[in-house]
Order: structure tokens, then C-alpha cells, then sequence
């Protein structure tokens, strides 16, 4: 919770839900009342006398599983843990969120800590005989069904760990998160709202922030209604990935408003310490970008991931310049927008790596590759300036007349 600042609702209920504490906790819960149902429920079932034979060994299955959950939950959080010190040291700090968020790490985590509360639970209960023999028939068949949830958890989790946390999963694991962005922008420029024209008026009363942070989510839908219910129109000038001092401005006015209208209009703004992925294709990019400059700095020296990154980022910048697959609409008529600045965001990803790569062959081969492509199917003139930046970044730096000649023929 320490890097939330003002969210709406909906966003917050959405950023707690990644966190691996709450499915720890609902699974746990979940486990708990596994153990105490038992009891409520074993009066109502009939006698089953091999069943009942067999619930016998309940107490030591239920040890076996307690004892086992601790040590195999201990060496889980341990790879996890090592994951994200690896991802930090290796790749880039802003990963370790997209690692924490990994669905098969929170499940196998969360089954083995439920798992244990229950068989916990369960010996307690055998303990003060709070189960008679029907009883001891459901904690059995409870104890075989959890017996096979574990068993599919640790195949999946062994599985998975073949590439956890390896820079090839990160690379793929940041594209992702930056993919529903670049779809988001593909089919909505605005977010939805009306695309902001070049030169308009920029006067106009305007909405201060009353905190510093990112623009982290902006509620459009809420800042229509408020909109809509003053009969005014509001336009965005700061948008998801911008920072806001306090005292800058949010929004531009059509109209005066009341101090009850400005906290609607200001509560449609989630500001964090921290920028996100979900409306914010800049910051994926970014991400993306620090890895191939971590990996060519001279303690690292890995071209080859500079390389992998160069590919990713531009699957993600071919996702947003493909045709919409739906006819843009229009659906916050009273908000304006302004588009992504495509200069700016090729700038954000390429010129970084055009920097620390500047003397390798390989990686400007490839960065004018991807450029190309770029200005073929994306916004040409942003990714001209960029091949053109590289290029005469890379002649300074590279070594050799054949190695500039080489670079000259891949830009054609």
C-alpha cells in the first residue's frame, strides 16, 4: 500500500489482486474452513465402512503434509526470492513487479501455505476429537483431494521453474505486460475520449493536482460523468506516464467549476511513486529498453539480449500501428486527449540502446533492422530520426571503416 497515493476503488481492488499476499491468504482461508467444515458435515453422510477403515491413517497423512508444506514453502519463497535479486542485478528493478505477479509462483506458494494451515488445522482437531467416525471420513477425503491439489501444484511449479526468472522469460514477461497497451492506443488513440486537434485554445480555467506523483490510471468514464452532470468539457494534460508536480495542472476546463465538481474531476486521477503497464505503453518500452542497456554495460557485456530486447519492443510497436480491427468510436464525448507522441516514444526505446551499443556491429545491425520495418509499417518520420541518430552515433564509435560500411549497407 505504500505506493498508492489516491486510487480509485476499482484500480486499488485490481493492484491488490497481483499481489501474492491476498490468493495466500484466500487459499489459507479456504484451508481453514476445509478442517473446520468436517465436523458440520460428517453427521449427515452414511456410514461407509472401508472408507471409514481408511480414514484411520488421516492423523498421518496430515503430519506428512505439515511437515512436507513448511520446508517445500520455505525453498519456494527462497527461488522467488533469488528470482528477483537476479532480475534486479541482471535486467532492471521495474521487472521484479511483472515476477511478483507470476500466477503458477502465487498459486504453488498460496497451496502450500493453505495446505499446511489445514493439515495444521486438521491435527488440532484430531487432537481435541472434534471428529467423530463420519467426521474422520470427510477429513479424509478432504485430506486425498488437497493431497492431489499439492501434487499438481509442485509438477507445475518444478515445470515452471525452468524458466523462471531467466532473462529470456523477463524480456517476454515485460513484452506482454506492454502488448495490452499497445492495443489499448491501436484501437482507442485517446483512451476513448476525442483525439485532442493541434493548436487549440489552451486557455481556460484548469484543475491543479494537490499531490505530486505518476499519472499512474486515468478514470475516463468517471471524468465524463462529472463532466456531463456540470455541462462542461474537460481536456487531459497529463496523461498516463507523466509526472505531476504538486500545484500542475490536470485538467483544462471549458467552464468554472465548484470545489465539489474539481475533487469529482481530480478523483478521476490515480497518481503513484511508481509508473504501470496497463495504460502507460511508454513506460513498457522504457522497461524494456533498461534491460539491453544493462546488458551492454561493460560488467555484462550480453549484445545478444540488447538484441532480444530490440525484437520485442518492436513486436509491441507493430502491435500498435496494425489496423484497428474496430471502427474507432467516441465514447467520452466530453473529455479531450491528446495522441502518443511517436517521436517521443521511439525516442524512449531506441535512442537508449543506440547509446550503450554504439560500438557493437551486431546490435546497430539489428537496431536499423527493426527501424526499418518501423518505417514501413509505424510512423515513418519518428523512426527515420532515430536510424538516423544511431547511425551517426554508431560511426564515431565504431572501430573499424568495413564495420561503418556494413552499418551503411543494412540502412540502406
Amino acid at each position: 500500500m505504500a505506493d498508492i497515493l489516491d486510487r480509485g476503488w476499482a484500480q486499488r481492488l485490481r493492484e491488490q489482486l497481483r499481489k501474492m499476499w491476498v490468493r495466500v491468504v484466500l487459499y489459507s482461508l479456504a484451508g481453514v474452513a476445509l478442517a473446520l467444515v468436517a465436523p458440520v458435515i460428517g453427521p449427515i453422510l452414511p456410514y461407509v465402512p472401508k472408507i471409514n477403515l481408511a480414514a484411520g491413517s488421516v492423523g498421518s497423512l496430515l503430519n506428512i503434509i505439515a511437515s512436507s508444506m513448511l520446508t517445500v514453502t520455505t525453498f519456494s519463497m527462497s527461488i522467488i526470492v533469488g528470482a528477483y535479486g537476479s532480475a534486479t542485478s541482471n535486467a532492471t528493478p521495474r521487472a521484479t513487479r511483472l515476477l511478483a505477479e507470476d500466477n503458477t509462483a502465487q498459486n504453488a506458494v498460496s497451496i502450500f501455505i493453505g495446505s499446511f494451515l489445514f493439515s495444521v488445522v486438521g491435527i488440532i482437531g484430531l487432537a481435541a476429537d472434534l471428529y467423530a467416525d463420519n467426521a474422520r471420513i470427510v477429513l479424509f477425503v478432504a485430506t486425498l483431494l488437497d493431497i492431489a491439489l499439492i501434487s499438481w501444484a509442485l509438477l507445475r511449479w518444478v515445470n515452471h521453474l525452468n524458466d523462471f526468472g531467466r532473462m529470456s522469460d523477463i524480456i517476454e514477461r515485460i513484452e506482454q505486460a506492454a502488448l495490452p497497451a499497445a492495443r489499448l492506443y491501436r484501437d482507442q488513440p485517446a483512451l476513448g475520449a476525442v483525439l485532442l486537434p493541434p493548436g487549440q485554445d489552451d486557455s481556460g480555467p484548469q484543475l491543479l493536482s494537490d499531490q505530486s506523483g505518476y499519472v499512474v490510471h486515468i478514470d475516463f468514464s468517471r471524468l465524463q460523468n462529472a463532466a456531463k452532470a456540470a455541462g462542461i468539457k474537460v481536456t487531459v494534460l497529463r496523461m498516463p506516464g507523466k509526472y505531476v508536480h504538486r500545484g500542475e495542472a490536470l485538467l483544462r476546463l471549458s467552464a468554472a467549476a465548484d470545489d465539489l465538481l474539481r475533487d469529482e474531476l481530480r478523483a478521476g486521477f490515480s497518481l503513484g511513486y511508481a509508473r504501470g503497464f496497463d495504460q502507460d505503453l511508454a513506460y513498457g518500452l522504457i522497461v524494456l529498453s533498461e534491460v539491453a542497456s544493462k546488458a551492454l554495460s561493460p560488467a555484462i557485456n550480453d549484445p545478444g539480449t540488447a538484441i532480444e530486447v530490440l525484437r520485442a519492443g518492436t513486436r509491441v510497436l507493430s502491435v500498435l500501428h496494425e489496423p484497428s480491427q474496430a471502427e474507432v468510436l467516441v465514447t467520452y464525448d466530453r473529455v479531450s486527449a491528446p495522441p502518443i507522441d511517436m517521436a517521443s516514444l521511439y525516442a524512449g526505446f531506441f535512442a537508449p540502446i543506440a547509446r550503450d551499443g554504439a560500438g557493437l556491429l551486431e546490435v546497430q545491425e539489428t537496431l536499423q533492422d527493426c527501424l526499418g520495418a518501423l518505417n514501413r509499417i509505424g510512423d515513418a518520420a519518428a523512426a527515420e530520426q532515430q536510424a538516423q541518430q544511431a547511425f551517426d552515433r554508431a560511426r564515431q564509435a565504431l572501430g573499424e571503416d568495413w564495420e561503418t560500411q556494413a552499418l551503411a549497407l543494412s540502412r540502406g
